[in-house]
């Protein structure tokens, strides 16, 4: 599901003394305001991509006020046809298929116009886009989703998370061989990455001691916008037919984000609270298990809770956010993800909305007293909290310039990170030459 900008009004955004003093240190080698490009390309094809582009847009501008921004999109074109011709083709014989997203321009326009960044689309291939950063005079490229070693440009390269190595029955021998090939070709080609998470640079260093590259971990960074509460939240309940208290998960169903877990826990809290709901959002399939859907969904009309359960598929960003904001606490069980919490634990704490959490390693560089934790795969122990949280009627409630003020500050911090890797891999790139 795609997102929508950080808005800030501009005196928000302007710099403080100190703020001017990191620009300087960041950008001591110019005279001029830094020109980064943000890259698009293999980020518009997985739900979180947009997301996560735009906390890089956002981080960076509250940083830098003065910096320039240029977004690069791949061009639509003969490629994405080919890709539909393909879905097409392997749908119709029952072949194994992931699910279809292309970008789409406006998306794209949305989620950046907040953060003055130009976006200009492209032909994908390195080619095209090492021209286009030299036309437009780039200091550096960030984040590269393969590497850019062909580049004239200094860039900043990203790896997602080791899912394939924790997880390894999750994935074909040929997605494990694929993803082992480019992360490695990544450290070793790259001056300077950036990561979701010190889990992920644990596992960097675990697997590849050796390396090049130099690991930069993003800190955990939840920001709401203005537009985050522009839906009413009884207006959205009153749309998805949700008319008594609930907990939400906002996950797609696929397996390893373990819905299992939390069934089992709401029907057991269920026979003592029968006024409660369940709300689910995100994407029913899951191309690895095509089945995990349906077994899910009999293993709840067993426990006899299937009216209580809302599945809501994907709905719009904003009335998710409705919808977490009026729940009790949102749900998040995962086994595993590549940042704190993943996108929906960041969208509750950016709003000020508990999050009851399995406790994964990840998970625990949540620094958030709204985040409570569950042991992971343990439906008693995810009932217990669950009913905590039913009884707790202490928690405080921010107002909304309260939440946002404290979002910019994360967001500062996060580009004040992301400023000293591209510097780095600036001065890596002039100290080659």
């Amino acid at each position: 599901m795609l997102a929508y900008p950080l808005r800030c009004s501009r005196a928000r955004l302007l710099p403080t003394k100190t703020e001017l003093t990191m620009r300087e240190k960041n950008s001591s080698e110019l005279d001029r305001p830094l020109k980064v490009g943000i890259l698009a390309n293999g980020f518009v094809n997985w739900s979180g991509g947009i997301d996560f582009l735009r906390i890089i847009a956002t981080s960076l501008r509250a940083a830098d006020p003065t910096i320039q921004l240029h977004v690069f999109a791949p061009m639509f074109g003969s490629r994405s046809f080919f890709c539909d011709c393909r879905y097409r083709i392997r749908r119709l014989f029952g072949l194994e298929i992931r699910s279809l997203h292309h970008p789409n321009r406006q998306h794209l326009i949305s989620a950046f116009a907040e953060t003055g960044a130009h976006i200009h689309w492209i032909k994908s291939g390195k080619r095209a886009l090492d021209k286009a950063a030299k036309n437009m005079k780039l200091d550096a490229l960030i984040p590269a989703f393969r590497p850019l070693t062909s580049s004239s440009i200094p860039w900043v390269g990203y790896i997602f998370d080791f899912q394939h190595v924790h997880l390894p029955h999750f994935f074909s021998n040929k997605e494990r061989v694929k993803r082992n090939h480019r992360f490695a070709h990544m450290v070793d080609t790259a001056s300077t990455i950036v990561v979701n998470a010190r889990d992920v640079l644990k596992d960097i260093d675990s697997i590849y001691p050796e390396r090049r590259a130099r690991v930069f971990s993003m800190p955990f960074c939840p920001a709401p916008t203005l537009e985050s509460f522009s839906v009413d939240i009884k207006d959205a309940c009153h749309r998805y037919g949700i008319t008594r208290p609930y907990f939400i998960v906002c996950n797609q169903f696929w397996k390893h984000k373990d819905h299992g877990t939390v069934f089992r826990a709401f029907a057991a809290l269920a026979k003592s609270h029968p006024d409660v709901l369940l709300v689910c959002t995100g994407e029913a399939h899951d191309y690895r298990f095509p089945s995990y859907f349906d077994e899910l969904m009999s293993d709840v009309i067993r426990e006899g809770v299937a009216d209580r359960i809302h599945i809501l598929g994907l709905i719009p960003k904003l009335d998710q956010l409705a919808l977490i904001r009026g729940a009790i606490a949102l749900v998040q069980p995962t086994r595993f993800e590549g940042g704190p919490g993943g996108g929906a634990v960041y969208d509750a704490v950016s709003l000020g909305k508990c999050s009851i959490v399995s406790d994964i390693s990840i998970n625990r560089e949540i620094p958030d007293a709204e985040v409570a934790l569950f042991h992971v795969g343990d439906d008693v122990s995810l009932l217990n909290e669950m009913s905590k949280e039913l009884l707790n009627k202490t928690r405080p409630i921010l107002r909304h310039d309260q939440l946002i003020d404290r979002g910019l500050i994360r967001r500062r911090a996060c580009g004040d990170l992301l400023l000293t890797a591209i510097n780095h891999a600036i001065s890596k790139k002039n100290t080659k030459q």
